[in-house]
């Protein structure tokens, strides 16, 4: 289901001009991100009951289509889909279901199946196909509950409601909270006879065309049911210590920083504190201290993801993975000091936040964030809106002018924030870091600097495919490459790589699970497991052989940073919490002992953020973020995956049972 957060990220969009059939009636949907038109659904059904449907989305130089054809059954559920177009990244998408006399068939780019129904079953489409107002309507029709195909059962339930004016008249809208679909509940809005309204999320809207005013009551409202939600979540997982704290016996500790296991260690837990740490025989267990006995588990710093854009299942499933520390690099800035206060407060699961503010520029490619700079004194305003908020860091996006780079950076050092980002098109990487970037995001925007010149427009797609091009042939130990190396190393430039991310865009292939991600994906709800189908960049035309040698070049960049004295973190951009294991893995198969990843993912990244007299590392006096694994993940660094419990400030959460939380599968 097309979640207003999920439109979010593709952004951007025109609306279709395809006129409607002669008897038609036509369903207009708008897609909007703060305050902007970014896509369109139209769906008409004809007399014959055929529906025709044009979805659009552009936004952030890209963005998903579909032109589809679709009937009803009697039940209400999909008869027949039929849909073509283009993923988010430009895949080419060729979509069809069909069911008959009970037998239904599906075939895809990315998946094919039959099956015999024995009832009535609801076909998620992959494609963007709006089918989502028919979903909810089978489902009203079937009491609430109805399988899913190709997996998976789907239930709804009213959850709250609201009264908003609507054309000058009072209108009762009703949210469903339909699980099934996701880690967590999605909300659809329906009208008081049960037709599809609208779905929200903070500074998103899809839904009536016309109706936008009502989004952000809709939205109000549908906060105070998540956050109601996730405060019982948070008192019925998080394992507060006594009075007397936590006594963790028999650690197999990580000493991080010199890259040694410590065996047999007890580590003190008072509040939210490390308070004495050391071999068995030297620490006494206080008196009524809680006693965990750890039988030689390994015991690591909470880890940090530094790349992350927060959604509400991320909290979960950040701790859930041992990740303790989360900086947001992009995000609704109500979503994400509601976030930071739930979690510091613990009302909600989740880790540590710190927060990068979004600044982007204006125009047809540009992302569509509630802050953006055209001019020197809105670069400043820019700057001002999130110091106010206390943020540690800005972030510079793609469309901002390359002469306010150096605007921006100024008046953030002023604030005492820190900046990092995207290069902006028409700007290279080695300008941006002279003018004051303190780090770069994305392994791409890195190598554009070798690839791209003043006249390349990074704004679009090109900003992945040109690396995807070149990157295979490029020597990375060349004198142009080895400048730029001493530049980020005197500058002390932090590269956060988010391979995570670039290897669903150059390697993942539509209609094969990634074999790297199918232990972990197998553990995930079935609709998400299919997003892992759905392949990233464009592959046609022979780019399969090309962009799968550019990805181990790439992979192989961070090693050689780390060799040149760059810093190098750990963040995703991606799935949370698994993702960073994945990310972890990824940075050692491109050349990082395992020690080394580890440490981009605790003490490099605490330094970064000037953060390591607090955390990073496991001594007394610093805050209690631990993570216990059942394995050593520096002979394995996939022993990252098999976490058994997290403290984030002193508070304990079972692994297993905060993944189930969020619909995923222990190991």
């Amino acid at each position: 289901m097309r979640t207003a957060l999920a439109l979010a990220l593709f952004a951007g969009a025109c609306a279709s001009s395809k006129p409607a059939p002669a008897g038609g009636s036509t369903v207009r949907r708008s897609v909007v991100h703060n305050g902007q038109r970014v896509g369109s659904s139209m769906v008409t059904t004809a007399a014959d009951g055929t529906i025709s449907n044009v979805f659009d989305i552009h936004e952030n130089g890209r963005g998903p289509h579909a032109d589809a054809t679709m009937r009803l059954a009697p039940d209400g559920t999909l008869a027949f889909l039929e849909a073509r177009g283009h993923t988010e990244m430009g895949a080419p998408v060729e979509e069809r279901f069909s069911l008959e006399n009970g037998r239904a068939v599906w075939n895809s780019r990315e998946e094919h199946g039959e099956k015999q129904l024995s009832g009535p079953t609801f076909f998620i489409p992959l494609s963007s196909a709006d089918a989502d107002a028919f979903l909810v309507a089978a489902l009203l029709k079937h009491g609430g509950t109805l399988p899913l195909l190709p997996g998976g059962v789907a239930r709804m339930e009213k959850a709250g409601e609201i009264t908003v004016p609507i054309g000058g008249r009072d209108t009762r809208l009703f949210a469903q909270a339909i699980t099934g679909l996701s880690f967590q509940p999605v909300y659809a809005w329906t009208r008081e006879d049960g037709s599809f309204f609208a779905e929200v999320f903070p500074g998103s809207w899809f839904g009536e065309e016309g109706a936008e005013t009502t989004a952000d009551a809709l939205t109000a409202r549908q906060e105070e049911l998540r956050k109601k939600r996730d405060q019982v979540l948070a008192e019925r997982l998080a394992r507060k210590p006594p009075a007397a704290g936590f006594a963790l016996l028999r650690a197999r500790l990580l000493d991080i920083e010199r890259g040694a296991w410590l065996p047999d260690r007890t580590v003190l837990i008072s509040g939210d504190t490390i308070r004495a740490v050391g071999p068995a025989k030297e620490v006494q267990v206080p008196a009524g201290a809680e006693v965990i006995d750890l039988g030689g588990k390994a015991l690591l710093p909470g880890l940090w993801d530094m790349h992350a854009h927060l959604s509400p299942p991320d909290g979960p499933l950040d701790i859930a993975s041992g990740v303790t520390s989360a900086r947001d690099v992009g995000n609704k800035s109500s979503l994400l000091d509601d976030f930071k206060k739930s979690f510091d407060e613990g009302t909600a699961v989740g880790p540590h936040v710190y927060r990068a503010g979004f600044i982007e520029g204006r125009g047809p490619d540009a992302s569509h964030p509630e802050v953006t700079a055209v001019t020197e004194e809105e670069a400043r305003a820019a700057v001002d809106f999130f110091a106010k908020r206390g943020y540690e860091m800005i972030k510079i996006y793609n469309s901002i002018k390359p002469e306010l780079v150096p605007v921006l950076a100024e008046e953030a050092h002023a604030r005492g924030m820190g900046v990092t980002g995207h290069i902006p098109a028409h700007m290279l990487a080695n300008e941006a870091v002279r003018a004051g970037y303190d780090g770069i995001e994305h392994i791409n925007q890195v190598m554009l600097n070798f690839f791209a010149d003043h006249e390349t427009d990074t704004r679009t797609l090109l900003r992945f495919s040109l690396v995807g091009e070149r990157a295979a042939g490029f020597d990375l130990h060349s004198p142009q490459a080895k400048e730029f190396y001493a530049l980020l190393r005197e500058h002390r430039t932090v590269i956060d790589p988010t391979y995570v991310t670039f290897e669903q865009v150059y390697v993942f292939e539509q209609g094969k699970m990634p074999p790297e991600w199918a232990p972990t994906a197998q553990r995930l709800p079935v609709q998400v497991q299919r997003q892992f189908l759905t392949g990233g960049l464009s592959l046609e035309g022979g780019k399969k052989e090309l962009y799968a040698r550019s990805w181990e070049q790439l992979l192989r960049v961070a090693k050689v940073l780390h060799d040149e004295d760059v810093p190098v973190v750990a963040g995703t951009d991606f799935t949370a919490g698994v993702g960073l294991h994945r990310e972890l893995e990824l940075l050692v198969h491109g050349g990082l002992t395992p020690l080394d990843a580890l440490r981009a993912a605790t003490i490099v990244p605490a330094r970064a953020m000037k953060m390591a007299e607090r955390t990073g590392s496991i001594a007394a006096g610093k805050t209690a973020d631990l993570v216990v694994i059942d394995g050593d993940p520096l002979a394995d660094i996939s022993a990252v995956h098999r976490t058994v419990m997290t403290f984030r400030s002193g508070v304990r959460f079972s692994a297993n049972e905060v993944y189930e939380s969020v619909g995923v599968n222990p190991l």
